[in-house]
């Protein structure tokens, strides 16, 4: 083995070049039991025993070097029974435990990708007809308020999306908002290498592409736009992305295994409150939700006013394109759940090495 690829093994396991055997072994049952807790997939974990082999490979070759120099210059050979007795013990504590299909922090369960999702989701739909629904309006306007200010900050712009109903959003661009938020996709990017998740990496680089060219090819007029439609239109795709991010492995530090719930139940209760009421609208049922939540409907700056005033958006269009919008989200997480739900992710990570 090359000292390259000694290196890569070294980092992989977290362990110093010439480490010894006992923390070695140490090392790989920790780090092995620490994957199987956050779920993470078998592919990971034989990445990982391939670097612990390799390793080994290498420590037995330097031990082999060794003797041969012991048995040249006369000296007796050291007795392998230490060696033994570790190789024995480490095959030992190798034997990972069984975790239940029915770990609710599991990612690689097909019972909680098949059950978990749907469950939740008509959980919190059937709360929304509710006298409690209350509860959810304030997390259902606040993804209103993210959705103006996602728009905002992908555009260079200052934005705070408050749970009030208002998102005030500075006129002019800000150099502090675009290397901000292409630092925290960097930082995503690097996580995503560094623990061998593709996922992040992707999504890092093509948000950083989109935030280039709304930021400094998108005319000032067009981004207006944009951010006027991104309120009800955040309620379709940020509620989508909660819900399709519970498949998705986050690293181990942000507890991604029990927060997923919280995040699918709000995104799936606002998803189909905002479907509800446009594919009543797209059936003439009700009328387009003109005015603001703060001024009611007679305020003329509603984001339903603005794409209809101020950008030339006729009503067929306005609906047309929500109700397309809510479709379009609606068959990726249903395209989701038939990917998991079919084990199709498992055979991705066996053709690939994901």
């Amino acid at each position: 083995m090359n000292h390259r690829e000694l290196e890569r093994c070294n980092a992989l396991l977290g362990v110093a070049p010439g480490v010894a055997r006992e923390t070695l072994a140490k090392t790989i049952v920790q780090k092995n039991f620490a994957l199987i807790r956050a779920g993470a997939p078998e592919a990971e974990r034989a990445q990982l025993r391939a670097a612990h082999d390799a390793i080994v490979a290498h420590l037995d070759e330097i031990e082999r070097l060794q003797r041969v120099e012991a048995t040249a210059s006369g000296r007796i050979e050291q007795p392998k029974k230490q060696v033994e007795q570790l190789a024995t013990e480490m095959e030992q504590e190798w034997e990972e435990p069984k975790q239940s299909p029915w770990h609710p922090w599991s990612f690689d369960s097909w019972q909680i990708n098949t059950l978990a999702p749907p469950f939740v989701a008509l959980l919190a739909i059937g709360v929304q007809q509710t006298p409690i629904a209350f509860l959810l309006t304030g997390f259902h306007v606040w993804v209103h308020e993210f959705g103006h200010a996602t728009i905002g900050w992908l555009t260079g712009h200052r934005a705070l999306p408050l749970p009030i109903g208002w998102t005030p959003i500075a006129s002019e661009k800000s150099f502090f908002v675009y290397f901000g938020v292409l630092f925290l996709l960097g930082l995503m990017f690097v996580a995503g290498l560094r623990e061998r998740k593709r996922w992040p990496m992707i999504l890092a680089v093509v948000l950083a592409v989109v935030q280039a060219f709304m930021t400094w090819r998108l005319p000032q007029p067009t981004a207006e736009m944009w951010i006027a439609f991104g309120g009800v239109g955040g309620e379709f795709y940020l509620s989508a992305a909660m819900v399709g991010l519970f498949y998705f492995q986050f690293p181990e530090k942000f507890r991604w295994g029990g927060c997923r719930y919280f995040f699918l139940f709000i995104g799936a209760g606002s998803f189909f409150q905002t479907f509800g009421l446009w594919r009543k609208i797209y059936h003439g049922e009700e009328g387009i939700p003109y005015g603001s939540m703060i001024y009611g409907e007679e305020d003329a700056g509603g984001d339903m006013n603005g794409l209809h005033d101020a950008f030339g958006w006729s009503q067929r269009d306005i609906i047309h394109t929500y109700h397309h919008l809510g479709n379009g989200c609606l068959a990726v997480m249903l395209g989701l759940w038939v990917y998991f739900a079919l084990r199709l992710d498992r055979v991705a990570a066996r053709k690939f090495g994901w």
